[in-house]
């Protein structure tokens, strides 16, 4: 599994600044293979939303590279880059009347010829993946008449078809970006354990931002955590999640406990 033919993403020695400011982030080296779940953290300004638009091709790094399977993002057309990762920003905006199939049936414009008609067996792999997330009662719905929480998942649903429709090409990759900030504690249960299953299953890799670290710990396979812009610590939940990470990455003092943590204060 820890081969180069299994790498889905690789960051390379990332460096970032925006104009006028100190870097944001600095050395950051790291490799998703396929089947992974990876949880990343950190508290906020550490950098995490910056290497999501840097590892989506949206900003490019003052230096370092991101490879996307073998080739250098940036040197992939946005259309290369749809077929082969789907990104779930933290502002999900609905600003026109589709209903919520049609939401997420916009997922295969990447993979198929323009103006192609949609085919059954599409309508028949969303509908499967909205029954899984939830969001099939909304399917005839008006997106713009949901909640934020209910957006979230229809949203989070034609990423997985965009992943999933990519992972059949051989390199499926989904970004979130705190895409489940809006989901009340169930539904977020619900919808890491889909993504753990369909990371494991789909030969894809799944990278979420996330601030609950109850759901990064309990759910990921690996947590990446960023501290002023570097990587702080990698490795399993167990690994990184310890008193000492978390009093020199948060300043709070936790308890480690058997299933997982208590925090217990602010550390002064």
């Amino acid at each position: 599994m820890n081969s180069a033919a299994n790498a889905v993403i690789s960051a390379e020695n990332l460096r970032f600044a925006y104009p006028g400011s100190a870097p944001v982030l600095e050395d950051v080296s790291f490799t998703a293979m396929e089947g992974e779940h990876i949880s990343v953290v950190g508290p906020n300004g550490s950098g995490k939303s910056t290497l999501f638009q840097i590892l989506s091709g949206f900003l490019r790094p003052a230096s370092g590279r991101v490879l996307l399977g073998r080739a250098d993002i940036a040197s992939l057309t946005p259309l290369e880059r749809a077929r082969r990762l789907s990104f779930v920003p933290q502002d999900i905006r609905a600003d026109f009347p589709f209903s919520c199939m049609e939401v997420v049936l916009m997922a295969l414009y990447p993979h198929r010829p323009r103006l192609a008609a949609t085919s059954a067996a599409d309508i028949e792999l969303a509908a499967a993946l909205m029954r899984e997330t939830g969001t099939w009662r909304f399917a005839e719905k008006n997106i713009m008449d949901l909640s934020g929480g209910e957006r979230q998942r229809v949203i989070i649903s034609r990423a997985l078809l965009q992943a999933e429709s990519a992972a059949s090409g051989g390199c499926g990759l989904l970004l979130l970006d705190e895409a489940m900030s809006a989901l009340d504690i169930a539904a977020r249960i619900d919808m890491m354990k889909l993504l753990s299953r369909r990371a494991a299953s789909r030969r894809a890799a799944i990278i979420g931002i996330h601030h609950d670290l109850h759901t990064a710990g309990g759910f990921s396979s690996r947590v990446i955590a960023l501290f002023r812009g570097r990587i702080a610590a990698s490795g399993t939940p167990q690994e990184v999640f310890t008193e000492a990470f978390f009093k020199d990455v948060f300043s709070v003092r936790a308890e480690i406990t058997g299933g997982g943590f208590l925090i217990r204060d602010v550390h002064g």
